[in-house]
């Protein structure tokens, strides 16, 4: 089914947690409200960052001490009902940091259970994936694709385990690198996400080295995801 995302960061100065609360109460119910034809849609809250990441890549940057972003919108429909919420979102969002991309969506592993008028249990980690500049977009594809069977195995604590391919992005100018692809892992809890990352060292070593072929850098971000219809 077609899917979108939009990112979204509270405006410069403005108070973070404030601006989450009204995703949540205000544009997220707004939205579904508007355009009832979606078929799922979520609001996911950039508020579940740890105080250390589960993981870290030898000779990374550290990740900034403020997330990227505030807010992620998640919807699924038919194109003329998400064509409808982006231009029921346009007015509402213009001017805020942001990042709108469609996506082609691809579930490799679907176990925890998410239903709709709440918030889904646990972490849902999100990797805004930069592929290496060298790669041509189909390369750097196939080598994700493989990377799947792998980061299934290993990441033995993740419930559900989304990869989502981005077919388009805007704005040109983006606040955080632009990105091709994002990676969704969502575990139970934040304990399961902490000590059930890897299954081992040697699992930890082996995504090191295959990430490594495709992946330069990634933007981070951990929410909470709050369903609103599914």
């Amino acid at each position: 089914m077609p899917k979108h995302r939009v990112f979204l960061a509270a405006p410069p100065g403005a108070d973070r947690a404030g601006f989450r609360a009204e995703v949540l109460a205000g544009l997220a119910p707004g939205l579904l409200a508007a355009v009832p034809g979606l078929s799922a849609l979520s609001a996911c809250l950039v508020d579940a960052t740890p105080a250390v990441p589960p993981w870290q890549r030898p000779g990374e940057a550290p990740a900034p001490a403020e997330p990227a972003f505030d807010a992620v919108i998640d919807a699924w429909g038919e194109g003329a009902a998400l064509e409808e919420a982006l231009g029921w979102l346009a007015p509402r969002i213009a001017g805020l940091p942001q990042a709108s991309i469609r996506v082609a969506e691809t579930v490799e592993k679907d176990e925890l259970s998410r239903p709709a008028g709440g918030p889904a249990p646990g972490v849902k980690f999100l990797a805004l994936m930069c592929f290496h500049e060298d790669l041509p977009p189909a390369t750097a594809r196939r080598l994700w694709t493989h990377h799947a069977p792998l980061a299934l195995r290993v990441h033995v604590g993740m419930g559900r385990y989304v990869r989502d391919w981005v077919e388009a992005i805007a704005p040109d100018d983006l606040p955080v690198p632009r990105f091709g692809g994002v990676a969704e892992l969502h575990f139970p809890s934040a304990e399961v996400m902490a000590a059930q990352w890897f299954d081992s060292e040697a699992g930890r070593q082996a995504i090191i080295h295959d990430v490594g072929h495709f992946l330069e850098r990634a933007t981070r971000l951990y929410t909470t995801e709050h369903v609103l219809k599914a």
